[in-house]
């Protein structure tokens, strides 16, 4: 079990290049917004109810796939959630209070993007950040949502002492993110 932790640490790595960086494609998503990953199978939205969130699970023919998980990112929790059925919460990490002004807004109307591969997505008015990009083991796309400083001078990693939520086809899982990036898995469950 603890080989299958660490591989499945080195899986859903989410060490994240820089939220500033002028060469990646940047998307700021407001409630109402859906996404596609490209090179996958992963759909998320922003729901338009409280509070502000990014929502991502796989889909197959459709539809979400049945008795597999989502991912629910959020300013104080990051979790994962049954995606089909009861839509029962799974496992909930709570974030600490993040430093700093959180990501600007915009008054844009609700639209529907394909995320990039590499692609960074910002939910407006949190410091959620998301990137899409392979695994470091295994090459699947993935998508990973956590917590970033905007005071943090573009660091490049999600703030350490909170928490990060990853899915793939294959997997879901929460991390707790250390100093300069480092990453340790807390939770996983593996999707059907």
């Amino acid at each position: 079990m603890f080989l299958a932790g660490l591989l499945m640490a080195g899986a859903l790595s989410l060490t994240m290049t820089s939220a500033a960086s002028q060469s990646t494609p940047t998307l700021i998503v407001v409630p109402g917004d859906t996404m596609v990953v490209q090179g996958s199978d992963i759909d998320c939205a922003v729901p338009t109810s409280a509070p502000l969130a990014i929502v991502c699970g796989v889909v197959s023919h459709g539809a979400l796939r049945p008795k597999s998980y989502a991912i629910r990112s959020a300013e104080v929790t990051e979790e994962i959630v049954r995606a089909t059925g009861d839509h029962r919460v799974v496992v909930r990490a709570t974030n600490p209070a993040i430093a700093g002004a959180p990501f600007g807004t915009t008054d844009r109307k609700a639209s529907s993007f394909t995320i990039a591969k590499h692609e960074y997505v910002v939910l407006e008015g949190t410091h959620i950040v998301c990137q899409s990009g392979p695994a470091e083991t295994g090459g699947a796309e993935t998508f990973g949502c956590g917590a970033y400083s905007t005071s943090s001078g573009g660091s490049g990693y999600y703030v350490a002492g909170t928490f990060a939520t990853t899915i793939s086809e294959q997997n879901t899982g929460i991390l707790r993110v250390g100093k300069a990036g480092a990453e340790s898995l807390v939770a996983y469950e593996k999707q059907p």
